[in-house]
This record gives C-alpha cells, sequence and structure tokens, in this order.
C-alpha cells in the first residue's frame, strides 16, 4: 500500500480539469460493500494499481461504518459513493450516510498498546494512514438534527498518472 503515484512517464501532463464520476448509490447492507470494491475498480481503471488498492479499501471500511453507524443500516437505508480529481494530484472519495448517527467520525484516542489489542475501530486510523487528508461534513447542516454526513479521503496521485482523455463529467454503468 504504496503512497508511490506512478512510474515516471514520457507525455507531458496537460492542464488540471475537475472531473467527477457519476455517484453510486447502494442498499446500506454490509454484503454490499464487495460491489463497493469492484466499482471502485471498474472506476478508477487506468490509474496506479496501488493507488486503486487504497482508495478500494478505504471506501470499503467508509461504507461498511456508514452501515454499522448511521441510518444507512436500518431497513430501506442507502450509501451514496462519490469519486472526483478534485485538485492537481488528488483523487476524492466521499462516502454520504443516511444520518442519525450518535457521533462524529473520529480516530478513538488509544495508545499503541490498545491499538494492538483492539478488535475493531481500526477503519478511520487505516484511512488515516493511507489518504493524504480526510474529513467530514454534515450534508444538510442543522443545529440538532443529523440528517447525514459525507466522509471524504483524498489521495495522491501524480498528474501524469491521471488516465488521459477523462470527460469531465465520467458516467459509471
Amino acid at each position: 500500500m504504496s503512497r508511490a503515484a506512478s512510474s515516471p512517464s514520457s507525455r507531458p501532463p496537460g492542464p488540471f480539469r475537475y472531473v467527477r464520476w457519476e455517484p453510486r448509490l447502494y442498499p446500506g447492507l454490509l454484503n454490499r460493500t464487495s460491489r463497493v470494491r469492484a466499482d471502485i475498480r471498474t472506476d478508477l481503471k487506468g490509474f496506479p494499481d496501488d493507488l486503486v488498492d487504497d482508495i478500494e479499501l478505504a471506501a470499503s471500511e467508509l461504507h461498511a461504518n456508514a452501515v454499522r453507524y448511521t441510518a444507512s443500516g436500518e431497513p430501506g437505508g442507502e450509501v451514496t459513493r462519490r469519486l472526483s480529481l478534485p485538485a492537481p494530484g488528488r483523487v476524492r472519495l466521499e462516502v454520504t450516510d443516511g444520518g442519525w448517527a450518535e457521533t462524529r467520525p473520529r480516530v478513538p484516542d488509544r495508545d499503541s498498546t490498545h491499538w494492538v489489542e483492539a478488535e475493531g475501530q481500526r477503519g478511520l486510523l487505516l484511512i488515516s494512514a493511507l489518504a493524504v487528508e480526510w474529513g467530514y461534513y454534515q450534508v444538510l447542516p442543522h443545529p440538532w438534527l443529523n440528517l447525514g454526513l459525507g466522509v471524504w479521503a483524498d489521495f495522491a496521485v501524480a498528474p501524469e498518472a491521471v488516465p488521459p482523455g477523462l470527460d469531465q463529467f465520467v458516467f459509471t454503468s
């Protein structure tokens, strides 16, 4: 799980263009995590394998968190996944949940001994190690209602490693 974006290319990078993929909507079920991973592989075809591996792992962790800890895991709940190139050298993964979580995403405060012994709650720690930066936002800011959170993670990609010819809006199948 290397952060090395790619090997050098003889192709000079073109001017930066914001790119986004059509959002994907999943039922709020843990058994759909394999579909989330497969869709990441499909949508990021042509990107460096190490980068795709990291984003695939982060997407499955965020999907599982949304299902386990929010209304997304309730009957009829859903999880939305988005991908974009928001800035040069960045691929952004966003996962939006159905809200009603009692807490906000955070890496639990534990010392190294407790992390070794922990049986769970390592997902955001893993994402913080793989991503350049991560965070969250309220889907619809409200003083006392949690109507959903979008958790995002940015991953480094060398501009020359971005597949050529991406449309500004990539349709998914």
